[in-house]
């Protein structure tokens, strides 16, 4: 019977659609407060995988947050605000993370981040 088959599959595709996003793999969030001139956590360790860093400025002046070798950047974060960056970290590695406002790293806004085995 072609309605019964109709029903079926419906049914099929409405339990597919719930299930998807359990096969989704989250990415793995890290939330980071900004300070004249810190970060906190100024250590992190995280699997390989993707990661959301949100970041939050608890200070009084703009700061920023990038990762030494790689291209994503948050540029600009203004006092009170608070913004987020997803990346792929694909590999074993230890990587640095500063603040890239004019002199704010030299300051000692830098953190670590040690990426490991999934």
């Amino acid at each position: 019977m072609p309605g019964r088959k109709r029903i079926r599959d419906a049914a099929l595709l409405f339990a597919i659609s719930l299930a998807a996003p359990s096969f989704a793999q989250q990415a793995h969030e890290v939330r980071i407060t900004a300070t004249e001139f810190s970060f906190e956590p100024a250590k992190i360790k995280l699997p390989q995988g993707e990661v959301k860093f949100v970041v939050t400025n608890r200070g009084s002046f703009p700061h920023s947050l990038a990762i030494v070798a790689r291209k994503e950047k948050i540029r600009f974060i203004d006092s009170g605000e608070t913004k987020s960056l997803t990346v792929k970290l694909d590999k074993e590695e230890e990587l640095v993370f500063y603040c890239a406002q004019p002199g704010h790293r030299e300051r000692g806004m830098e953190g670590k981040i040690s990426v490991g085995k999934k």
